[in-house]
């Protein structure tokens, strides 16, 4: 429902209603603090071997403390009826270092448990989609109505480090680890209307925004480099993936010129997103059928070929809804709150450490300050509180087996079943300059 720069992602129809020329600079600081806990199924490997016992290396609490910063800028222009704007921001992606299991640091018998009991899926990884956008809009005055259309270059970049077995399992011994750093471009667009429907005092607003190149996966081209028992040359490797779309709708009313209220929310397509693969395209045709979830069932194991990963995700479609208010001190002092829940797109069966996802609450307070004339300043904190997930026993990650009921080297992994908990909060401060 906004006018600002930030409607060239959420609704570009919003930069039709500004006035002026507008630089907006935004800053999103967020605190991450998360844990995971497993506990070994009775026939899961890596409990023993042969020297016996070794508690702790697979089961246990893995923890992790980051800290992330993410920029955005953005330009808008009106031009009698016609606006047109450009931006730079991340609206989608994060990063995780997980902390160490002291218990095993320097252990000259098991070095690889000291990355933390979740190391078969994240010791560190980053996977981030900045969009570079441009947009136009064009207000119809005489009915208070606005369009806009946005174009957007996305940057994806993954980089991940994790163990890797030689049996595709947990197990101590032969573990490895497995680095991959790739890097794709892609396209999508936005289309958005606001209305005003009562003159200064009723808004409604609506927009799509499409998933990367409209249709199929994404791919990510780089390298990945194994090493398992002896240092092996990166191979080059492509990681496929997939954006959603997302649909997005809202209701700004102003009870009276110090108060406004606000209701907005959004329905996103993570069900797109069915699998990951990473794929040596020099071992085969470069595609992702050797990876194919189906073809990986018991006494049906696929031709290693050119997969290198086969990750099965079936997310499901998110929805959000989100409360907000706010109240004018003057005119130059804007004080605002809000609330929201958002549902989660993670099954349980796949929920694993790399990649997290919550029933969430969050609450919102901050405040808007114009300095000077056309000089405004804001600055807000979120906190998000995410529902705890107990999935231990319902992972199906370790299901995909070769003919003698082991584990095949391209399988989704080991057990992740385990207690998630999860808390972030984020510190939002941005300018706006009119000129």
């Amino acid at each position: 429902m906004t006018t600002n720069a930030t409607s060239l992602y959420y609704n570009p129809a919003g930069i039709a209603m500004s006035e002026g020329f507008h630089v907006f600079v935004d800053g999103t600081f967020a605190w991450r603090k998360a844990s995971y806990e497993h506990k070994l199924q009775p026939a899961e490997p890596g409990t023993f071997n042969e020297d016996g016992s070794v508690p702790g290396a697979n089961d246990g609490r893995a923890d992790l403390f980051n800290i992330i910063a993410s920029p955005m800028i953005g330009v808008t222009a009106k031009f009698g009826d016609f606006a047109a704007g450009a931006a730079f921001y991340t609206p989608f992606g994060g990063q995780s270092v997980w902390s160490k299991n002291d218990k095993f640091e320097g252990d000259p018998s098991f070095a690889g448990p000291v990355d933390g009991q979740q190391r078969f899926y994240n010791i560190s990884g980053q996977i981030r989609s900045s969009f570079i956008t441009a947009g136009l809009g064009y207000h119809l005055k005489d009915a208070g109505l606005a369009f806009g259309l946005s174009g957007n270059l996305i940057l994806s970049t993954t980089h991940t480090i994790r163990a890797k077995g030689l049996s595709g399992s947990n197990s101590l011994a032969g573990e490895g680890r497995a680095v991959l750093d790739a890097k794709g471009t892609d396209f999508s667009m936005g289309v958005g209307a606001l209305w005003e429907a009562m003159k200064e005092q009723l808004w409604i607003g609506a927009s799509y925004q499409s998933r990367p190149n409209f249709t199929g996966m994404s791919a990510q081209t780089g390298t990945q480099e194994t090493f398992l028992g002896a240092d092996e040359k990166p191979v080059t490797a492509e990681f496929y993936t997939d954006l959603p779309d997302v649909i997005r709708a809202g209701v700004t009313y102003k009870l009276d010129p110090e108060t406004e209220l606000r209701l907005f929310g959004d329905y996103t397509r993570w069900s797109v997103l069915e699998d990951h693969f990473v794929v040596n395209p020099d071992l085969g045709d470069g595609g992702t059928e050797e990876c194919e979830y189906k073809e990986r069932v018991p006494g049906n194991p696929p031709a290693l070929g050119s997969c290198l990963l086969s990750q099965k995700r079936d997310w499901s479609d998110t929805f959000g809804v989100r409360v907000g208010a706010s109240r004018w001190l003057n005119k130059e002092t804007e004080l605002f709150a809000g609330a929201g829940y958002s549902s989660n797109a993670i099954p349980d069966k796949y929920l694993e450490p790399a990649l997290t996802d919550f029933n969430s609450i969050s609450l919102s307070l901050g405040g808007r300050l114009e300095v000077v004339k056309n000089f405004n300043v804001a600055l807000s904190y979120t906190q998000l509180f995410y529902l705890t997930r107990d999935t231990d026993g319902k992972s199906d990650h370790d299901l995909a087996r070769g003919p003698s009921g082991t584990p095949n080297s391209i399988e989704n992994g080991p057990d992740t079943g385990g207690v998630y908990k999860q808390m972030i909060g984020v510190v939002n401060a941005n300018v706006d300059v009119q000129f």
